[in-house]
């Protein structure tokens, strides 16, 4: 099939670098582009195109920059390895970032045509409804996209049917984070009760605060504190600490060779087992296979 859309990485993201690798396929309405660079100094954003573009960032960690989304500025977060950046057709993405001086990452373009004729005549799904998102994390998406990132290295005459079926996907879970946990609730904890209970979950691995430490942080019932947790996050304090435990084994995976029952105990899960099905759950396969796909 003909390539209908080029991608130069030093137009969309110049940077300062020692050395660039960009390798890419095309299957027809989706092409992946898979961008490594060494030296990497500040990096700048300039994207405004008329196909969805889902960032994937394979490796290093953006510190500090700033996003803006159609002119309007955004708060930037650290991003780290599992971080997705999604960016509708149409929308505008510039900014700067800059972090470690070893990063790469995927980007899969998708012609607008595609998602409209994936959802036709499904009430569900109006691309115009879809909103950009910078830097966020979903077990889903990130399996898709890895499934994506292993076609382009290892392509054959039917990778165009796989990597269809994963962009299927990307677009219904899109759909489905839009509808619930993408909308914050009103009543939900203020701004900075909810910047202190996260950074009691994220303090440590191995020993995450209970329900009852966290509501006494903030002074409330539990009751009180889950209902307004979920309100702030469209998640439960349980779910999201366990979400944050499979996130943080997964970068572990990716980034360190600790064996499976280290990575479990780091991350505060009761057993070797008890990580291994927890983590299949989540993404779909196993520890050892996750890492193996990592890094082919």
């Amino acid at each position: 099939m003909a390539d209908r859309f080029c991608l130069d990485p030093d137009k969309i993201r110049p940077s300062r670098h020692q050395t660039l690798a960009h390798q890419y396929e095309s299957w027809g309405d989706v092409r992946a582009d898979l961008i490594r660079r060494t030296g990497l100094e500040r990096q700048e954003t300039r994207i405004a195109h008329p196909r969805h573009m889902f960032f994937f960032n394979l490796k290093g960690v953006a510190r500090r920059g700033e996003d803006f989304v159609d002119g309007r500025r955004v708060s930037f977060s650290a991003r780290r390895p599992g971080s997705i950046i999604y960016i509708p057709a149409e929308s505008e993405w510039t900014g700067w970032d800059e972090g470690d001086a070893i990063a790469s990452y995927l980007l899969v373009s998708i012609a607008r045509e595609f998602a409209e004729q994936t959802f036709e005549g499904s009430a569900s799904y109006r691309s115009a409804q879809m909103p950009p998102w910078i830097g966020f994390r979903d077990n889903t998406i990130e399996m898709a996209l890895q499934r994506i990132a292993a076609e382009l290295r290892y392509p054959d005459p039917i990778s165009v049917t796989m990597v269809e079926s994963q962009v299927t996907q990307l677009f219904v879970q899109m759909v489905r984070l839009n509808q619930t946990g993408h909308q914050v609730a009103k009543g939900g904890l203020s701004t900075f009760d909810l910047k202190r209970v996260l950074g009691m979950i994220e303090a440590s691995s191995d020993g995450r605060p209970t329900l009852t430490q966290l509501a006494e942080e903030l002074g409330i019932s539990r009751f009180h504190f889950s209902r307004a947790f979920k309100q702030s996050t469209g998640m439960t304090p349980h779910a999201f600490i366990a979400q944050r435990r499979l996130e943080q084994s997964a970068d572990l995976l990716r980034s360190t060779n600790l064996s499976a029952t280290q990575i479990a105990l780091e991350c505060g899960f009761a057993s070797s087992s008890h990580f291994t099905t927890a983590f299949k759950r989540g993404f779909g396969t196993n520890p050892i296979e996750f890492r193996r796909k990592c890094r082919i």
